[in-house]
């Protein structure tokens, strides 16, 4: 589940790449009345949202219409998010000032059994290895172990897919864990890939940006864009699939990163025999 929000620029502004941590601390607003939610504000559980950048990007002038999208396994949060920015419609990040427009809701849904389609991260999927992560993945930690480099490694090309998918897995798994349907096994539960098709899109496959994980904390992180293939199996697949399309996938998802969107859905190809 998700919804989207239709702005409208207040005034020019140039277009910020590295609002994260303004965007987050917008939407927090809108949360910030529930007790629930507060409690969990700053812990690693978090409470079960993602969401895209302003799009699209570009210079803005006075009068643009731009948008942005929050998603959520908890229809509760979206509710809640639906009732607050329809009673404060000023959507202001830093220089970037809007008024929303409008407010819609969306469920895409991968399919049925059979069905294909292709998924790709509308922003960078976040993936940084602990030591214990990083030496099971058999990578090098002797600059880690020496204090040469930071406490965590972020994941790149020559590191191979293993890290990068097992990160994704776990990442569903915890929203399965914490949200999810009791019912169907989670990601890191079954054998089989989630995606049968992964391809990146840029060309350099990872790229860096500044991040505001807190207010007056900048670091630089490495992040990675995808085109994710898949092939329905069966009813477990499909609950995996729309749950990563509900949470997003990788780490710090709640920061503004993994945030995903269906760009193709086919249904199954009739049995002509």
């Amino acid at each position: 589940m998700r919804i989207e929000l239709t702005l409208k620029a207040l005034s020019d502004a140039g277009y910020d790449p590295a609002a994260h941590h303004k965007i987050r601390g917008r939407i927090w607003r809108g949360l910030e009345g529930n007790k629930e939610y507060t409690d969990l504000h700053d812990t690693s559980h978090g409470i079960g949202f993602a969401f895209s950048n302003i799009f699209p990007w570009g210079m803005i002038e006075e009068g643009d219409q731009r948008y942005i999208r929050i998603a959520s396994p908890r229809r509760d949060i979206l509710d809640d998010l639906i009732a607050h920015f329809g009673r404060n419609r000023k959507f202001e990040v830093g220089q970037m000032r809007f008024k929303i427009a409008d407010i819609t809701a969306h469920a895409p849904q991968v399919g049925e059994a059979g069905s294909t389609g292709r998924i790709d991260t509308g922003t960078g999927v976040f993936c940084a290895l602990n030591r214990r992560l990083a030496k099971e993945h058999g990578l090098d930690t002797s600059k880690m172990d020496a204090g040469e480099s930071e406490t965590k490694l972020f994941w790149r090309p020559e590191h191979g897919m293993e890290p990068l998918q097992a990160t994704i897995r776990r990442s569903i798994q915890q929203t399965h864990e914490q949200f999810g349907d009791e019912y169907y096994d989670g990601p890191t539960e079954v054998d089989d890939p989630l995606f049968n098709r992964i391809e990146p899109i840029k060309d350099d496959v990872t790229y860096s940006i500044q991040f505001q994980p807190a207010t007056a904390v900048d670091r630089t992180v490495i992040l990675s864009k995808w085109r994710l293939g898949y092939r329905v199996r069966d009813d477990t697949h499909r609950y995996h699939l729309n749950l990563a399309l509900d949470s997003g996938i990788g780490q710090r998802r709640e920061h503004g990163f993994g945030f995903l969107n269906l760009r193709e859905q086919n249904p199954p190809r009739a049995n002509t025999t």
